[in-house]
């Protein structure tokens, strides 16, 4: 009886509501710092190097135990992950594609393997969505479109270290650049990493297969390093 009540509970509610993402495809996973103004109010500005570390170090863990991971990207409190079983049938992808495992579990790797790495009494937590596209350019105009939002981040960031809130509310891009030229700082000079976002993927010559890329290009300017890290969309009988 306990079994047959196990199995109805499960098909008429759990399974119900499961969703299955679609194979050979182009799945992107992103993990964002849930209330990380609040976490980082008393970290250095603009830039923690001791933060941006956890992150990437979070996201190398976790690169490493998604199966089908091809790269991630990060900038500010996030990570977008790409994953494909473009390899064609039998080609395995992480937890067959159930969304909500990938989504619940994705998330509770990261958080706990950032809050290892950054230690500390606060408590960190990510949230985690999940999104599939169907284009290998579009995959490239995702992450195209999250370096164009980590150089804004990044440069209001920086505008945030020298002026108030109040200070900065309606200003352009062009006028920020001019507030921080005023105060002897210049965007231009900051670290890459902090201007463009990082880079994890696949390395097979180091320990572990995975290296954070921190000198990353301008994607729009060097569309060959993602078109080189994107793998080709699966076509019957050729693969990636």
């Amino acid at each position: 009886m306990k079994d047959e009540l196990g199995r109805r509970l499960k098909r008429d509610y759990e399974d119900a509501l499961r969703l299955t993402l679609p194979r050979r495809t182009y799945i992107v996973l992103r993990i964002d710092g849930r209330a990380f103004h609040k976490f980082t109010e008393d970290l250095p500005r603009p830039y923690c190097r001791p933060l941006a570390d956890a992150l990437d170090g979070a996201a190398l863990h976790l690169s490493r135990e998604m199966i089908g991971c091809r790269l991630a990207y990060g900038q500010s409190d996030e990570y977008s992950f790409l994953l494909s079983d473009c390899g064609g049938p039998g080609e395995p992808l992480w937890f067959d594609g159930n969304m909500q495992k990938m989504v619940s579990v994705s998330a509770s790797i990261f958080t706990a393997a950032f809050q290892r790495a950054f230690g500390g009494e606060k408590l960190a937590a990510f949230d985690s969505r999940v999104m599939v596209i169907a284009q290998r350019r579009e995959v490239e105009q995702y992450f195209l479109w999250r370096q164009l939002d980590a150089s804004a981040n990044s440069l209001n960031m920086l505008a945030s270290a020298f002026y108030t809130h109040a200070e900065l509310l309606g200003k352009s891009t062009a006028e920020k650049h001019e507030m921080l030229h005023a105060r002897g700082a210049n965007w231009a000079l900051q670290p890459v990493d902090f201007k463009r976002g990082r880079i994890v993927r696949p390395d097979p010559s180091i320990a572990g297969g995975w290296v954070v890329d921190l000198e990353i290009p301008i994607f729009s300017r060097e569309r060959s390093f993602l078109h080189a890290l994107i793998p080709q969309p699966y076509e019957a009988g050729t693969g990636c």
